[in-house]
Parts: structure tokens; C-alpha cells; sequence
């Protein structure tokens, strides 16, 4: 029985492919032989100066010093003290290789119930651990690389996105000044072409004043619709639910299907309450799918630009941050507004 000397490895830096665990391992852990006695290893978990975390779990070797399993620490106590470990043993194929990505080791001990993952040589002897600390610590680390690399663009675009974030968020004002005026520029212009929108439309507003009372509506919904999609892109691009590389067939496909169904729920309300409030009290009942095509338009739109602008953005290499709500919040206002008064003017019989 024998305590190894206490060491942490950092893990090597450069390139994606090359984060084996052997360089995140901690070479300080329990072991005994298959036959030491359950008092004997209680003992040894007495005297030993290792921190708490590392003494849940005993790890067991074979004469020959092949890794057999662990046992934990609380089958000890209910054991027999004349008891060999190996009768308590578990995890017998509960370990990894020293060549394992630190990620897929990682993974391994996040989804069993143990606080240490033994490394293994590829002779089958016990190298190291794995603590879950930093097993968390690895996922934190490797979840943008990941992302990056399946988009094949790499730590370069990594390093430049946590540059970026760093800017926006810390030092001097003057960057993100720049940067958010240059993408709120597209608010305003596109806010200009949705006035002329509506100044083209004006004849329709006059002819039927109750339309303006559903043009907010149409409006905000699908800018909440849209900072939605883009808030659920970002998240589950940063931890790594998102893979860029199925992203048209896979992820933006289900976020239509998201979109459909939200938007015909909600144009079905909308209408109704259209209908009922303003429809079929001033004889005008069309009004009511007039306000809810508009809305199923504009949340299907902004649903799907949600996904798609932030992804066209991170390809071309221009901060999606601050720069995709402004083109989402301009299309989906155009296109909301010109299908809401289209619509109008043929369902309900008005004009300019």
C-alpha cells in the first residue's frame, strides 16, 4: 500500500487535436492489491494526508498491477474488517486510456457517480486520476475550441471572439461606442424604410384607423420573437449543443419547425382577439385574420433569422453580438408591416 507524491499537470496548450488526459491527470490517489483486508485500507484512509475529495475512493490492483475497479469508501465501513477489497469491488470498466481526449474523459466521469476516473497505460496500470473538478474545469475550457473547430475556423476565431467580449465588456467606452452605433446605424435606417412603409400605407391607415391599434403588436412580437432565437443560438453555441456543422439540416430546420408552430398559435389568439375587439363590433371581420397572417409572418421570420443571421455572421467573421438583433429587428419589422397593410388592402377592401 502506498500513497503516490502529489502532482497537477496543466494541460498542454496548442493545438485542438492534441489534449490527451494524461496531461490534466493528478498523479495522487489510494490504491491497495485485491487482497489487503477492509480494515487495512480503513487504516490507510485514517493516516493518509490527501485532501477529502481524493479519499472517497479506493482504487485496486491485481498482483500483477493491472487496475481491477475501486471500491468507495462507504462500502468499507459496511464491510467485514477481515474482508479482501476485491468482494467490494465496482467500475471494473468504469476508466480510460492515457491517449483519451481530456473532453471525452471529461464527459465520462460528468455522467457516472464518482469523484475520481482512473487513467490507465495501455498495459492496463493505473497512471493517474481525474478529479470532477477538474473534469468541470476541462469542459469549461474545451467547449469553444469545439465549437470553433466544427465550424473550421479554429482558435484563431476563438481568440478574436474572446478579444471582442473582452472589449465590449471591460476598458474604455470608445469600442463598443463604435461597434454598437455602427450596428444600431441598421436600426435606424431600416426604422426609416419601415416609416416609409407606413407612409406608403397611409391611405389604408386613414380608411380603417383600427389598424394602428394592432401595428405594435406585429412589431414587438416578432422583436421578442427574434431576441429569442438569437439569446437560445448564442447559449447553445457557447456550450456546445450546436453543431456548425449540421446547423442548416439539423439545428435551423427545428428552429422553423419552432417557429411554425409558435406562429400559428399565436396568430390564432392574436386573430381571435383581433376579431372580437376591433372585428366584429365595427363590421370589419376580416380584420381578425388580417392581424394574425401579420403575426404568423413576423414571428416565423424572426424566428428564423435568429438562428441564421448570428451563423452567417460567425462565418464571415463579424461579431454576432451586438450585430444581429439590429438586421433582425429591420427585416422582420419591413416585412411584418408591408404583409399586415398587403393584407388589409385585399381582405378588407381598403386603399390609399
Amino acid at each position: 500500500m502506498a500513497t503516490q507524491v502529489l502532482t497537477l499537470k496543466k494541460a498542454a496548450g496548442g493545438e485542438k487535436l492534441a489534449h490527451p488526459i494524461s496531461n490534466s491527470m493528478r498523479q495522487t490517489f489510494l490504491r491497495v492489491n485485491r487482497n489487503t483486508l477492509a480494515k487495512d485500507v480503513l487504516d490507510m484512509v485514517k493516516w493518509s494526508e490527501l485532501p477529502e475529495e481524493m479519499m472517497g475512493i479506493v482504487f485496486v490492483h491485481a498482483d500483477d498491477g493491472r487496475h481491477l475497479g475501486f471500491v468507495r469508501l462507504t462500502a468499507l465501513l459496511r464491510a467485514k474488517s477481515d474482508q479482501p477489497v476485491h468482494y467490494l469491488l465496482q467500475g471494473e470498466t468504469l476508466f480510460v486510456r492515457e491517449s483519451t481526449d481530456q473532453e471525452e474523459a471529461a464527459r465520462l466521469l460528468q455522467k457516472h457517480d464518482v469523484a475520481l476516473l482512473p487513467i490507465l497505460s495501455e498495459s492496463g496500470a493505473m497512471r493517474g486520476v481525474l478529479t470532477f473538478d477538474d473534469a468541470m474545469d476541462i469542459l469549461d475550457e474545451e467547449t469553444s475550441d469545439d465549437i470553433y473547430w466544427k465550424a473550421g475556423v479554429g482558435d484563431v476565431t476563438h481568440y478574436q471572439d474572446a478579444v471582442r467580449s473582452e472589449k465590449l465588456t471591460s476598458g474604455g467606452i470608445g469600442y463598443p461606442v463604435k461597434v454598437r452605433l455602427m450596428f444600431l446605424m441598421v436600426t435606424l435606417a431600416g426604422g426609416m424604410l419601415v416609416g416609409g412603409v407606413i407612409d406608403h400605407f397611409e391611405g389604408v391607415l386613414e380608411s380603417l384607423v383600427a389598424l394602428a391599434i394592432f401595428i405594435p403588436l406585429v412589431m414587438d412580437m416578432g422583436g421578442n420573437v427574434g431576441t429569442q432565437s438569437t439569446t437560445i443560438f448564442a447559449r447553445g453555441l457557447a456550450l456546445g449543443h450546436i453543431d456548425l456543422k449540421q446547423f442548416f439540416r439539423k439545428h435551423l430546420l427545428r428552429e422553423l419547425r419552432v417557429g411554425l408552430v409558435m406562429g400559428v398559435l399565436l396568430a390564432t389568439l392574436a386573430g381571435a382577439i383581433a376579431w372580437a375587439w376591433q372585428g366584429a363590433p365595427n363590421g370589419i371581420p376580416m380584420l381578425g385574420v388580417v392581424v394574425g397572417v401579420s403575426l404568423f409572418v413576423s414571428v416565423v421570420t424572426a424566428s428564423v433569422l435568429g438562428f441564421l443571421l448570428p451563423y452567417i455572421m460567425l462565418k464571415i467573421g463579424v461579431d454576432h453580438a451586438p450585430g444581429a438583433d439590429p438586421f433582425i429587428t429591420t427585416i422582420k419589422d419591413f416585412t411584418g408591416l408591408a404583409v399586415y397593410f398587403l393584407m388589409a388592402g385585399w381582405l378588407l377592401g381598403v386603399s390609399g
